[in-house]
């Protein structure tokens, strides 16, 4: 019995091993035939070449750019397979922007992933869902200009405005190549306004006199707390025109059709009469072109950026900066967030103060 049971494992070996050598034998044809098969594919191509005539070799290099070179089914020799053609991909980003345009640390994170990972070639899209009523001049100019980071990466930008696209969100809307609104969304207010309160006089009927040293002509014009001057308004005046000429000329570059000097006056338009005006492109909900994109073939894609996560271990561990840890969670459920703010900062004072 163990004489028979050794013989068959022994066998069994032996078929494996023989097996094995097969594979490796097969293995080096293979590679002897795909070499073979690559010498072919380049003398085929150079000799057609070869044929042909200076035009018909540039027709045929583009030929060979959208095509496979490779034996087909029941075709002997070398042929020509199309390539199937890629899906284009879209890539869809929201900017519900506040006042100081915020939302902006995120866009310039999304954007800059969809750069690196787009393909104009392959005709991928950018669509913005956008809804604001604009803000800071200097907020909305940084979120406008990651727009035009998109269209210089050669990739599309549809924007669709749901709500509201005014003042500083028209300076976004307008970039787009393609600008589309709802039928009842407000668009335009391309317009600067400045507005504080002046408490001088109160302040004066109290005997507060409120003291400002500057050094350069106009450091200070304007303010809550000094007698405003003629000369005041003057500058102030001069300094609002100046940035609204910016404005109405970034809009004029990025929307050549628009006929700025006529809806340049600070009023805003329903999505009918902002289409009559050329603010607008088409009136349609986002839902609607989203749904155009499935019925041609589109991959679509959500792109949100988020902040890296911190652990609720790390959370209460007190940080690096002088976060305060656990100590300053207690302090906030205690005594409330002004009296954990004076907490932190004192932490960071001594933390520089040992540093030094």
């Amino acid at each position: 019995g163990d004489s028979s049971s050794s013989s068959s494992s022994s066998s069994s070996m032996m078929k494996k091993m023989q097996l094995k050598r097969k594979s490796k034998e097969l293995q080096a044809k293979q590679a002897s035939v795909l070499s073979a098969y690559n010498e072919a594919e380049t003398e085929f191509i150079r000799k057609v070449s070869s044929q042909l005539s200076e035009d018909g070799r540039k027709e045929f290099t583009q030929l060979l750019k959208k095509a496979d070179i490779g034996w087909q089914d029941g075709i002997s020799g070398l042929s020509l397979a199309e390539k199937a053609a890629a899906k284009s991909q879209v890539f869809v980003l929201n900017f519900p922007g506040d006042v100081t345009a915020s939302q902006v640390k995120g866009l310039r994170q999304e954007v800059t992933a969809i750069i690196r990972s787009a393909n104009a070639t392959r005709g991928d899209e950018v669509l913005l869902v956008l809804n604001t009523g604009g803000g800071t001049v200097t907020g909305y100019g940084l979120a406008a200009a990651q727009l035009v980071r998109v269209k210089a990466a050669g990739l599309k930008l549809t924007i669709c405005v749901e709500q509201v696209a005014a003042s500083g969100g028209y300076m976004m809307a307008c970039c787009a190549d393609r600008l589309i609104s709802s039928p009842f969304a407000v668009l335009g207010s391309i317009g600067v306004i400045t507005q504080q309160p002046n408490v001088y006089d109160r302040l004066k009927k109290e005997g507060v006199e409120f003291l400002t040293v500057t050094a350069g002509k106009y450091k200070r014009t304007l303010t809550p707390f000094k007698k405003p001057t003629e000369e005041d308004f003057d500058k102030t005046k001069e300094d609002l025109e100046a940035i609204w000429t910016l404005f109405k000329d970034f809009v004029k570059e990025q929307r050549p059709k628009l006929d700025v000097s006529l809806v340049a006056t600070g009023e805003t338009w329903f999505g009918k009469d902002a289409l009559e005006r050329n603010l607008v492109d088409e009136l349609k909900t986002t839902d609607d072109v989203l749904l155009e994109y499935l019925d041609e073939g589109r991959d679509i894609y959500s792109v949100k950026y988020s902040e890296p996560q911190t652990s609720p271990l790390g959370q209460l561990l007190p940080s690096a900066t002088g976060g305060g840890g656990l100590r300053a969670l207690a302090m906030a459920w205690l005594f409330g967030d002004q009296v954990v703010g004076r907490y932190v900062n004192d932490r960071a004072t001594s933390a520089g103060g040992l540093a030094g």
